[in-house]
C-alpha cells in the first residue's frame, strides 16, 4: 500500500491529497486546469471525510475498545488544521508550507514552523531575500528564476553599508571575558571579542571622546573583519565611522556565507537543488 504522509509528529499529520486523487482515477491535466478555489473546495471535503473517520476510529477502537472507556462526552477529536499547496519538510517540528486555508479562513502565505532560516539576530537586508527565496521554492517557481535571484541577491549584499550587513547581537558578561580594557580570554563570543576590539580600534584612531563603545546588555551591531596587521577579526558597534575603513575591512565574504548562503543552502538541499548556489560563468567574461 503506498504512503501518502508527507510529515507526522506528536500532534500533526500532513498527507499528500493530489497522488492519491491522481492515483485514484482524477484526470491530472483536468485537475490542474480547475480554478484553485474549486481545487480548495475539493480538497476541503475530503478533508472532512478523513477527519471524521479517524475521529470514528479514535473513539471506537482506541478509547472503547484498547483503553476501554464508554465515556462519550470526552471523546479525542482531529481537526484538519491547514490546507497548503506545497511543503518543505527539513527535519522533526522543522518544514514551511505555502497554505492556502489556515483553520476555515481562506488565505494564501507561507507558514514557517521552527526553520531558523531567520533570526532576530541576521542582518535586516538578508531576512526579505531569504522569505522570498523561501516563497519561491514553495511556489514552484522555475530554477532558473530562483537561481537568477539568488545571484541578484549576492551581488546587492557585496554592496551593503557595514550597518546593513552587520548581525544584531546581545552584548554579555563584558566583565567575565574582557580583562585589561581590550585583552579577552579564550572562549570569547565573536561579538564581546568585537567589543575588546573596538575599544583597541577607538584608541589607535584617539577617537575616545567621539565613538559610543557597546555596553552590558546593550544591542551591537558585529561584523567579522578581513586579516588585519592587530589580528582583529570582529568589530561590534553602535556607529560605524568612515575612520575605521583606515585599519580594518570587512569581510563582505564570510558575512555574505554566514547570514545568506548557508540559509538558502538549508533549504536547497532539502529538495536536492544545491546546485542552485552555484554561479554561472559566461564563456565571454574569461576571455575579457
Amino acid at each position: 500500500m503506498k504512503d501518502f504522509v508527507s510529515y507526522i509528529d506528536t500532534d500533526s499529520c500532513y498527507f499528500q491529497l493530489f497522488q492519491w486523487l491522481i492515483d485514484n482515477g482524477v484526470d491530472e491535466k483536468k485537475w490542474e486546469s480547475l480554478p484553485l478555489d474549486t481545487k480548495v473546495d475539493y480538497i476541503k471535503r475530503i478533508s472532512q471525510e478523513v477527519e471524521n473517520h479517524v475521529n470514528n476510529q479514535s473513539y471506537e477502537v482506541t478509547q472503547k475498545l484498547h483503553y476501554n472507556s464508554q465515556v462519550d462526552n470526552f471523546k479525542i477529536n482531529f481537526e484538519r488544521e491547514k490546507i497548503a499547496s506545497t511543503g518543505l519538510f527539513s527535519t522533526k517540528k522543522r518544514y514551511a508550507l505555502y497554505t492556502l486555508m489556515d483553520g476555515n479562513k481562506r488565505v494564501e502565505k507561507m507558514y514557517i514552523k521552527g526553520l531558523e532560516i531567520i533570526r532576530s539576530d541576521s542582518p535586516e537586508v538578508c531576512k526579505p531575500k531569504i522569505r522570498n527565496i523561501l516563497r519561491m521554492i514553495l511556489q514552484d517557481k522555475p530554477d532558473k528564476e530562483i537561481k537568477s535571484y539568488i545571484n541578484e541577491c549576492k551581488k546587492e549584499l557585496k554592496t551593503c553599508a557595514p550597518d546593513e550587513i552587520a548581525e544584531n547581537k546581545g552584548i554579555n558578561n563584558l566583565n567575565k571575558y574582557i580583562q585589561n580594557h581590550y585583552e579577552y580570554i579564550k572562549g570569547t563570543s565573536h561579538q564581546v571579542k568585537g567589543v575588546a576590539h573596538l575599544r583597541f580600534l577607538v584608541e589607535k584612531l584617539d577617537m575616545k571622546n567621539i565613538v559610543e563603545i557597546p555596553q552590558e546588555g546593550m544591542k551591537a551591531k558585529v561584523v567579522y573583519l578581513k586579516p588585519n596587521r592587530y589580528k582583529l577579526d570582529s568589530l561590534s558597534f553602535i556607529k560605524w565611522y568612515k575612520e575605521f575603513d583606515k585599519i580594518v575591512k570587512i569581510d563582505m565574504k564570510k558575512m555574505i556565507e554566514n547570514n545568506f548562503l548557508k540559509k538558502i543552502q538549508s533549504l536547497l538541499h532539502v529538495i536536492g537543488k544545491e546546485d542552485l548556489m552555484v554561479e554561472s560563468v559566461d564563456i565571454g567574461d574569461i576571455f575579457c
